[in-house]
């Protein structure tokens, strides 16, 4: 844990936890109604995560194969090209003005957002280059955790062009972690 405390992505990550960690008052019952739902469906997937690892597995397996037959500078610019577009896909969400959620929803969604392009970032700039244990192992719980949240905003009925933008970023993202680890 020491290690892994001297890394500036894990305390990026843990100021991102922070920062939404206590929500305003909860004082519609819409929010109150929203967060005990929420609550429900993240442990609800937390105790599947075992099927929400093998789907992630599924994707990372199919992005390898896919490359297999690729030369390292097609994978390189691959590699760019899926990072590039979940930026992307990211931006699309934080830009959005469209804000019906709950404040709660929207705080999920946001550190999802945040946490995700910190590991973006993290890759565009080849930080895992230091430490690639250590790096993996943070790149992988932040997407598990991505899919969790994006699966249970999903169930919230969030805005559809959202949850779309969040869905392939998160594939695009779990794509270039596997082709990364090639």
């Amino acid at each position: 844990m020491n290690k892994l405390k001297n890394i500036k992505l894990f305390n990026d990550l843990n100021k991102v936890s922070l920062k939404y960690s206590s929500l305003p008052n909860l004082v519609e019952e819409n929010d109150i109604n929203d967060n005990n739902k929420l609550q429900q469906l993240l442990l609800s997937y937390k105790n599947n995560i075992n099927d929400i690892k093998s789907r992630s597995n599924l994707i990372s397996k199919q992005a390898r194969d896919m490359a297999k037959d690729s030369n390292a500078r097609q994978i390189f610019d691959t590699i760019i090209n899926l990072n590039n577009f979940a930026m992307d896909r990211y931006n699309n969400i934080l830009n959005s003005n469209e804000n019906m959620e709950s404040s709660s929803v929207q705080a999920l969604l946001n550190t999802t957002v945040e946490e995700l392009i910190l590991i973006n970032n993290s890759i565009k700039y080849k930080e895992f280059l230091k430490d690639k244990f250590s790096y993996f192992y943070i790149y992988e719980k932040i997407a598990i955790n991505a899919f969790i949240n994006f699966l249970v905003l999903k169930d919230m009925n969030i805005d559809k062009d959202k949850i779309e933008s969040l869905s392939q970023a998160i594939l695009s993202q779990i794509q270039c972690l596997s082709l990364i680890s090639m």
